[in-house]
């Protein structure tokens, strides 16, 4: 094995961890910390939210809530869709390779559904499921084409250099 897919297969891992961790906490600390972030955002970046009515605030907190979690989700499964890619690149054909890629991103997020329900207050939904496997595909098919683009490049370089 090559110290690429060494140190990818470690990161996959690792971040396999860090999701398990996420989904270990219950209801009350999910929605939590979700809360926070959007609050964060919403601070951030509208410089009158705090002046809004604390009913105004978690209005609007609640009326993004449903999309920042479903896009931790896809984000989420977007770095180990990439990692786990990467973590494959003694596959050579790429077509194995992206398949591998997404069908072990896929399980996991079966399997981290299943972990997630029995987290109380937590459910375990195809919904996510589904979102998480977006989230790995668009990764892997990003990541191809970024090699395309770095083998193109490097074709290109080297058709140049020797004329």
């Amino acid at each position: 094995m090559n110290r690429k897919t060494v140190i990818f297969t470690l990161l996959a891992v690792l971040w396999c961890g860090f999701i398990f961790f996420l989904s270990s906490e219950n209801s009350e600390q999910s929605s939590q910390r979700s809360d926070g972030i959007i609050r964060t955002v919403c601070e951030t970046f509208n410089s009158d939210f705090k002046d809004y009515s604390p009913q105004r605030q978690d209005e609007i907190i609640s009326d993004l809530s449903f999309w920042v979690r479903k896009g931790a989700h896809f984000s989420a499964y977007a770095v180990l869709g990439a990692l786990a890619f990467q973590a494959f690149c003694f596959m050579k054909k790429k077509l194995l390779r992206s398949t591998a890629a997404v069908g072990a991103a896929c399980l996991y997020a079966v399997s981290d559904e299943i972990h997630q329900s029995f987290s109380p207050g937590r459910s375990a939904e195809l919904r996510d499921i589904l979102i998480d496997t977006c989230g790995a595909a668009i990764a892997v098919c990003i990541s191809l084409l970024v090699i395309r683009l770095i083998d193109r490049k490097r074709s290109t370089k080297a058709g140049t250099v020797s004329a």
